[in-house]
């Protein structure tokens, strides 16, 4: 056997003894016999009689035996109260008991020399502590602790066990070595407390404690602000006039003008599908210049200082305009467009492309909304100062919670595939009180609407 390294000033005692049972232990570690060698170390440490056994090493080989069920020899180092001793062991479990043997017993007086206080004197263990003593291994040889863990924390079950099987990070992830939980919140088998981890030196036997104290509480982190929204309106609204709109309209453009002059067969005979294609993809141009047009007028509309120009135009004329635009798409669905006579006049003050452009917008609603084969009206209007122009369908018409909703931003009123933005009526209300006009709506269920278009005269 080596010799226990030590200071070499002091003389070691070696007793050999022959084979003989100096002590038994009964299954829950209680001293029930031993030698008087063994007693006395186990006095000197603090054990009483009957007690559990106060000479940690040797408990733990003894409790290792037991739980293999199966006899072990081995040496076994203890630190007794002013010596070391190194004794060699056996452990015979019995059903009831162990019994132990010892045939070595070598003894060295711990050195003279004063080792610095904080050598040999740990922390006192806080009543609320833990303290976990591993070994060089990493196995748990004892536990100590002045609280009462209760039935969830079976403190008895860990000696010998890795510490990796018992001490957890915070977030459930095992601690492969002590060190690494030095400093850190951790968690213990069927506890649902927080601990706080200690790693601190044992120089007692040469081996280390962890000691855990409760973990204070975390200041709740102030909640991270929410993402942008994937589609932020605002933001893009603000950007089209001078960069989005002017780099789109171009290439759109052309897509528009290539899909039309395939699927008008300008450049010689194509198959039907491939022109249904080319249509369909000119349509869906269309419908996204339509939408950076949107876009681009909302970001006017919405600046500071926005005003519509004030000039002389005519409801009838611009009427009769908006209704030759939109009367191929009227005749895709057999619907007829009633539209003022050609003598007929409504001078107004107004900006002849916005007043246009509303009455586009509320023509193309109401052949979107309008039954197949259905009538819409253009009806003229005036008083002493204002002038106006009304769009009149035979749709399916609107609740009072509709008409509520109908001129806020982006509302669709639950329309979907048919390419529009939701802002049109926005823009258009915005852009008829821009020209110190209004636009209403009259509608019931199963009744039509009626959209009106006011503007002064003067």
């Amino acid at each position: 056997m080596n010799a226990h390294p030590l200071n070499s000033e002091h003389a070691m005692t070696q007793v050999s003894l022959g084979k003989e049972t100096l002590a038994r232990v009964d299954r829950d570690g209680r001293l029930l016999l031993a030698g008087e060698r063994l007693s006395a170390l186990h006095a000197s440490l603090g054990g009483e009689p009957g007690g559990i056994l106060a000479v940690p090493a040797l408990l733990d080989f003894v409790r290792h035996g037991q739980r293999l069920g199966m006899r072990l020899s081995r040496p076994v180092i203890v630190a007794g109260a002013d010596t070391l001793i190194d004794l060699w062991c056996e452990c015979t479990p019995g059903p009831e008991s162990a019994d132990i043997a010892i045939t070595s017993w070598r003894e060295q007086p711990l050195p003279t020399a004063p080792l610095p206080a904080t050598a040999l004197t740990l922390p006192p263990l806080d009543p609320d502590a833990i303290a976990i003593r591993i070994d060089a291994a990493e196995r748990i040889l004892a536990v100590q602790t002045q609280m009462p863990l209760g039935l969830q924390v079976q403190t008895e079950r860990w000696t010998l066990q890795p510490i990796s099987s018992v001490v957890t990070g915070s977030d459930g992830a095992p601690v492969a070595r002590a060190a690494q939980a030095d400093g850190r919140r951790v968690r213990l088998p069927g506890d649902d407390r927080l601990w706080l981890a200690s790693l601190q030196p044992d120089h007692a036997g040469g081996h280390a404690r962890l000691v855990l104290t409760p973990a204070p509480a975390e200041i709740e982190p102030e909640a991270p602000p929410p993402p942008p929204p994937l589609f932020d309106g605002e933001r893009l609204t603000r950007m089209f006039g001078s960069q989005i709109g002017p780099a789109l309209r171009q290439p759109i453009g052309r897509i528009i003008a290539n899909a039309e002059t395939i699927g008008g067969r300008l450049e010689g005979p194509l198959r039907a599908d491939y022109a249904n294609y080319a249509s369909d993809i000119a349509s869906a141009g269309r419908h996204l210049l339509a939408l950076v047009d949107d876009l681009a007028d909302l970001e006017a509309i919405e600046a500071t200082g926005f005003s519509a120009a004030r000039e002389h135009v005519d409801l009838a004329d611009l009427a009769r305009r908006a209704a030759g635009l939109l009367a191929l798409k009227a005749a895709d669905r057999s619907i007829r467009i009633d539209k003022p006579a050609e003598d007929d006049s409504a001078p107004a003050l107004g900006e002849f492309r916005r007043v246009l452009q509303v009455l586009l917008n509320l023509v193309a609603n109401a052949i979107n909304y309008a039954p197949d084969g259905s009538m819409i009206w253009l009806r003229l209007d005036d008083g002493p100062d204002w002038a106006s122009v009304t769009v009149a369908d035979q749709g399916p018409g609107l609740s009072d919670e509709d008409k509520q909703r109908l001129f806020n931003k982006w509302e669709r009123l639950g329309r979907s595939g048919d390419g529009g933005s939701g802002l049109g009526l926005y823009i258009s209300r915005r852009l008829a009180l821009a020209m110190n006009g209004d636009l209403t709506v009259e509608s019931a269920p199963g009744q039509g609407a009626r959209f009106t278009l006011i503007l002064p005269k003067e």
